[in-house]
């Protein structure tokens, strides 16, 4: 072993990777979902109100993160024992491409599909009051499609995305009869100033 070469400082698990944004998403998504109940009951007399969607929204986004933190555990926790077995078993040079090749397992976890996931609905619930329940919805809806399903055919996807926003508009709005926020232009800095 030279001795310039040297073993890859583990940190904790918490605080490598992905984990502190997801560790920042869970917070955020934890006091949207708290500032969705202090709004009103999700329900009352049997019939939705207009904190049940982001209370809705709220919990689905934090047990995303909760699950994402389990899964960056057991992910930590495989490699650690991975890399020991293979250090007592191989080189120093097969113990330093094992060292790159986690490192870059590493970085394609801090852009792994859930994360994307997590930061598509953190953008969705931050804008939601802002842009409204249809643009905003619309936007989301198309987001999760082209992470999932990729990028071919984008325009067949923004149609399906707008037809599924305009559904849920229409069960919400005429079924429930729970009013959902419209685009807000005076927080977009586009009001007229009247």
């Amino acid at each position: 072993m030279s001795p310039s070469a040297s073993p890859p400082v583990r940190r904790h698990w918490l605080l490598s990777g992905a984990t502190p944004l997801t560790l920042a998403m869970t917070a955020i998504s934890a006091l949207y979902l708290v500032s969705a109940f202090q709004m009103a009951p999700p329900l009352d007399n049997g019939r939705l109100t207009a904190s049940f969607f982001p209370v809705l929204i709220g919990s689905i986004a934090l047990v995303l993160c909760v699950a994402q933190l389990v899964s960056q555990h057991r992910a930590n926790r495989d490699s650690r024992s991975s890399e020991s077995a293979s250090a007592e078993s191989t080189s120093t040079e097969t113990a330093n491409d094992d060292a790159s090749s986690a490192d870059s397992d590493a970085s394609s976890r801090l852009f792994s599909p859930a994360l994307r996931l997590m930061l598509v609905t953190a953008l969705y619930i931050l804008a939601f009051s802002h842009l409204g329940y249809l643009l905003s919805s619309t936007l989301y809806v198309f987001a999760v499609m082209l992470l999932f399903a990729g990028r071919d055919k984008w325009v067949s996807k923004a149609v399906i995305a707008c037809a599924i926003s305009a559904l849920g508009y229409g069960l919400f709005e005429q079924l429930f009869n729970v009013h959902l926020p419209a685009l807000d232009l005076s927080a977009l800095g586009l009001d007229n100033g009247s």
